[in-house]
């Protein structure tokens, strides 16, 4: 659901479409600097703010994603709980490398000098 800043309802990017712009549970939920909405499920899929699908990520080393969070550069990280790694993506969705070694991490965070919050 999307709200406006006085907290009423804007609108609602259900997800329940065929094809690849659908989604039943979402996880995570990030803003790039386009106003692009990244969502985590079983994969990453990219909407307008007005909810029409943009991409999926490249889902090859995406198995449980669950938090992301977009850098000032637009690099996407995504924090996969399950193998315990944090993947991180270019503007585009491609996957550029992983850090493993997470004890199921959940949730990820980008704070304002740039340091990654896992």
């Amino acid at each position: 659901q999307v709200f406006h800043s006085d907290w009423t309802l804007s609108h609602i990017i259900d997800g329940k479409v065929s094809g690849d712009g659908s989604f039943d549970r979402p996880f995570g939920v990030a803003f790039d600097m386009s106003g692009d909405v990244h969502v985590t499920e079983n994969s990453v899929t990219v909407f307008t703010p007005s909810g029409q699908f943009v991409r999926k990520y490249d889902q090859t080393h995406l198995s449980f994603p669950a938090g992301i969070a977009i850098d000032s550069a637009g690099y996407s990280l995504v924090a996969n709980y399950s193998p315990g790694s944090l993947s991180i993506y270019d503007p585009s969705g491609r996957f550029i490398h992983s850090i493993v070694g997470f004890k199921q991490p959940f949730g990820v965070s980008v704070s304002y000098d740039g340091s990654v919050w896992v």
